[in-house]
């Protein structure tokens, strides 16, 4: 039988032992640089602007066709990159429409 004493010493050390503190080491790894888009050409830039141009005029299967070549023809120039930005656009346009499936349909195409 354990005395008062060793049963007071003993919910001491279970107190001492439930109030330490773990210590976790976190490694922290630097992220991978973004990948590096190439320069920009003159033709490109035009060729986004004419897009643009169509999506406010009102056409915007015009300006899909063309920032779809853009995004598949031309993968990772600064061009391509706003072109993908500019079709996402429009895809949550179409959703905020309730035009699910015909942004789903340029969902897909992205893939």
């Amino acid at each position: 039988m354990s005395t008062l004493r060793e049963e007071v010493e003993l919910q001491r050390e279970i107190a001492r032992e439930e109030e330490e503190v773990t210590v976790v080491e976190v490694r922290v790894t630097p992220q991978a640089p973004p990948p590096a888009v190439e320069p920009s050409s003159p033709v490109l830039a035009r060729l986004l602007r004419m897009a643009d141009g169509y999506r406010r005029s009102g056409a915007p299967h015009q300006a899909m066709e063309m920032y779809f070549e853009l995004v598949e023809s031309h993968d990772g120039t600064a061009e391509a990159l706003l072109a993908h930005e500019r079709i996402m656009d429009i895809c949550e346009q179409y959703e905020r429409e309730g035009k699910m499936r015909q942004a789903r349909s340029l969902y897909e195409r992205l893939l």
